[in-house]
């Protein structure tokens, strides 16, 4: 039994098969021995009705003769010649005394006393016989042989139930073929049953593995709108999931490697130069004390340097790991940039550069973190401040599409077109010669997108080289008890 059972198992094919033709075969088999029992119950009883109505009326064509003589006999053999069946005529004793054929040795032949105990009490019988002679099965109506209410024996009539028997036979046949036929129909809608679902399955099972060895690009394609077309649907999608986890695995490993070469390298310069320093101070080769303190200056400037990149560092990890806090309220932005303005003004007095201040008058808050929005204004003119010598930087505000947007605009060196998407990369420094203006960590761009991503805003850019650059900060004007409800 187990081993049938695992047969079985072992194919969806043989388990569908073996299902539909055991639900098909017990199915039709029961309809075809109901059919059957129906069809003989149904003709026995028509036969049975009809064989009774016919003796009634060999009774009515008899009913005058209470004896019987050559006259009788002639009338039951006419009788028997316009009847499908075979008239027996008895008397009260139940010997035989007349038969509607040439079947004259059952004539003198005594029936049955309970037969003749029903006919004598006025009662009709039904049974089957077997006559001897011809050892088949009968069925046998027997009435009261009755004229004016004096009962002078019986009327019995035979007719061979084997024609019922044959209708039936041909009913089993004909149910017999319809069963073989419709096996033959139900393999072949089985198979391509098993086939619709088992073909895409083993597709499914071959993208599996080729998965499994890593080609998350395998997909399979199966366009029917079944319960099979939604696996297949969920397994594309499952893959499609993990090609994109997978990509973001690679990129987040890349950029985990990126990022260790751009710390280490960022670390290393000004380590490597303070190292050098204290090792001449150490061995004391400069004894000139105007020019130890020179080092001792720069080793202070690497050092703020380590501090600035450590502190952006957390910073954009606390931002990229959606840790930090914010304090929302109304924000004017027309006096932070006042604020950053009054902040920055001896960067710019000492690289000769002019800033402008347009602001409209009055200016719609925004909900935000003033101290962030401080932040990011801070870095965006800082660097527009850095990059340009002899020149001016202009800040403006307008607003457009329900945004307050803030424009810094400077007339530095640009930024070279092929870098305009990479200057928000973590580390990336358009041209690191120019340190020499300012020494910068490459960090503050990245954390000015995030800042501007935290307040639902968006930042932009635009530059020519040698011609200055161009920074679009907008900002979504919100309700402010709308967005503290929500």
């Amino acid at each position: 039994m187990n081993k049938i059972i695992a047969w079985l198992n072992h194919s969806l094919f043989r388990r569908l098969m073996i299902s539909f033709l055991t639900i098909f075969i017990l199915g039709i088999g029961l309809i075809g021995l109901q059919i059957s029992i129906s069809t003989t119950d149904y003709l026995t009883t028509q036969q049975r009705h009809d064989m009774l109505r016919q003796a009634r009326n060999i009774n009515s064509s008899i009913i005058e003769n209470s004896e019987v003589t050559s006259e009788l006999l002639q009338t039951i053999e006419k009788l028997g010649s316009f009847s499908s069946y075979n008239i027996w005529l008895i008397d009260t004793g139940g010997r035989i005394v007349a038969a509607s054929t040439m079947q004259d040795e059952f004539v003198g032949e005594i029936m049955s006393d309970s037969l003749m105990e029903d006919l004598l009490n006025g009662r009709n019988s039904i049974q089957i016989m077997e006559i001897d002679e011809e050892e088949r099965p009968m069925l046998s109506v027997a009435v009261p042989w009755t004229s004016e209410g004096i009962i002078h024996g019986g009327i019995i009539l035979h007719s061979p139930i084997a024609g019922i028997k044959s209708t039936v036979r041909n009913i089993r046949e004909i149910v017999l073929w319809s069963i073989l036929g419709g096996l033959l129909i139900v393999s072949i809608l089985v198979s391509y049953l098993s086939w619709t679902i088992s073909k895409p399955l083993r597709k499914v099972e071959e993208a599996a593995n080729e998965i499994a060895l890593g080609n998350y690009s395998k997909r399979v394609n199966h366009h029917l709108p079944d319960e099979v077309g939604a696996l297949v649907q969920s397994f594309n999608r499952m893959a499609a999931k993990l090609n994109e986890i997978e990509k973001q695995r690679d990129s987040t490993e890349q950029r985990r490697k990126d990022f260790i070469a751009n710390i280490s390298h960022e670390l290393r310069t000004p380590l490597t130069a303070m190292k050098g320093f204290l090792e001449v101070l150490q061995e004391g080769f400069v004894k000139d004390p105007k020019l130890q303190q020179k080092y001792y200056n720069i080793m202070f400037r690497e050092t703020e340097y380590l501090n600035q990149l450590v502190d952006d560092l957390m910073d954009l990890i606390k931002l990229e790991q959606k840790e930090i806090s914010m304090h929302l309220k109304k924000v004017d932005i027309a006096e932070i940039i006042k604020v950053v303005s009054l902040q920055l003004n001896p960067t710019f007095i000492k690289r000769n550069n002019k800033l402008q201040s347009f602001t409209l008058e009055p200016l719609p808050y925004i909900i935000g973190d003033s101290l962030r929005i401080e932040q990011i204004l801070t870095n965006i003119i800082h660097n527009a401040n850095k990059f340009t010598s002899n020149g001016t930087i202009t800040v403006k505000t307008k607003v457009q599409n329900d945004c307050l947007c803030v424009i810094v605009t400077d007339t530095g060196i640009g930024i070279p077109s092929h870098d305009l998407d990479r200057i928000w990369d973590r580390f990336f420094k358009v041209d690191r010669d120019r340190t020499k203006n300012g020494r910068g960590t490459g960090l503050g761009l990245a954390i000015v997108k995030e800042l501007v991503k935290l307040h639902k805003g968006n930042i932009h850019v635009e530059s020519k080289l040698g011609q200055g650059s161009t920074f679009t900060i907008s900002f979504p004007i919100y309700n402010y008890d709308t967005l503290y409800n929500s």
